[in-house]
């Protein structure tokens, strides 16, 4: 999956381990707040979910000393997140004719990129 935000991309694949991936707190915080029927049975281990992830936690790194005596709040994530967009690809073995084909957001991601604003980019985009 690939994130654009201004020019500048963030890339990385799903969440395959033993344990979940640390996602930032407003992340997880908007995934633990899903009904259950947008929840997924992965929910929190999409590429999408960590890409928001590392792209949040750069933006807390780079603010000011005062700026980062508070969280990050939901209005200023959404800020940092304007104009972008995200796509995902499938990523298979050598032969695959669905290697590199779109693969659309689960239900829990959908949610989770309309809450932030980022727009998914597919096939038809």
């Amino acid at each position: 999956a690939a994130l654009s935000v201004r020019g500048s991309t963030l890339t990385c694949t799903g969440g395959k381990g033993d344990q979940p991936p640390t996602l930032h707190p407003l992340v997880q915080e908007f995934l633990d707040a899903l009904a259950s029927g947008q929840r997924e049975r992965f929910t929190g281990r999409c590429p999408e979910a960590i890409l928001l992830s590392r792209h949040l936690s750069n933006v807390e790194a780079g603010r000011s000393k005062r700026a980062s005596r508070k969280p990050l709040t939901q209005g200023e994530a959404r800020r940092s997140l304007k104009q972008s967009k995200l796509t995902t690809r499938r990523i298979r073995e050598a032969g695959d004719p669905q290697h590199g084909s779109y693969a659309p957001p689960c239900l829990s991601c959908a949610a989770l990129l309309a809450h932030f604003g980022v727009r998914v980019v597919g096939e038809s985009t």
